[in-house]
């Protein structure tokens, strides 16, 4: 009893009102797919803020995914997390090229190695501005190209 209620003081706040809407909407009767498409953009939410880090959204995902995926949570959950750090690696130099930012092959690397999904948030919203590569690394440690 007291280890659960421990486990529960580390979930935030904000993932607990998200997991009451929930709950409510299906009770409500809203269409499981709506619900289920409001959970995940509520969820994705909660990662960008910084509420709740990518691994608990890769794992939250991966435990809500059906019988097929719980039985292998840990790796649905390591891929998830890894294919999403991937996607916001592409998305970050997709903006600069659009925007004709010119950018080496060493941010592309590093980029594609960061494991930090808050800095690679925080690059994908410098990209849309940035008018060189020194714009979005900017403010970060001289590493952050690399890790």
């Amino acid at each position: 009893m007291a280890e659960e209620q421990d486990s529960q003081q580390d979930v935030p706040s904000e993932l607990f009102d998200l997991y009451r809407f929930t709950t409510t909407c299906l009770a409500l009767g809203i269409p499981a797919p709506k619900v289920a498409g409001d959970f995940l953009f509520g969820l994705e939410d909660l990662r960008q803020r910084g509420v709740v880090p990518l691994e608990e959204v890769a794992r939250i995902r991966a435990s809500t995914a059906g019988e097929e995926a719980r039985e292998h949570l840990e790796q649905r959950a390591s891929g998830f997390a890894a294919g999403y750090r991937s996607a916001w690696a592409a998305a970050i130099l997709r903006v600069l090229d659009t925007r004709g930012v010119e950018f080496d092959k060493h941010l592309h690397r590093g980029l594609h190695l960061c494991p930090d999904t808050d800095r690679l948030t925080r690059f994908l919203d410098r990209a849309v501005t940035a008018t060189d590569e020194a714009d979005l690394v900017a403010g970060e440690p001289s590493s952050s190209h690399g890790s």
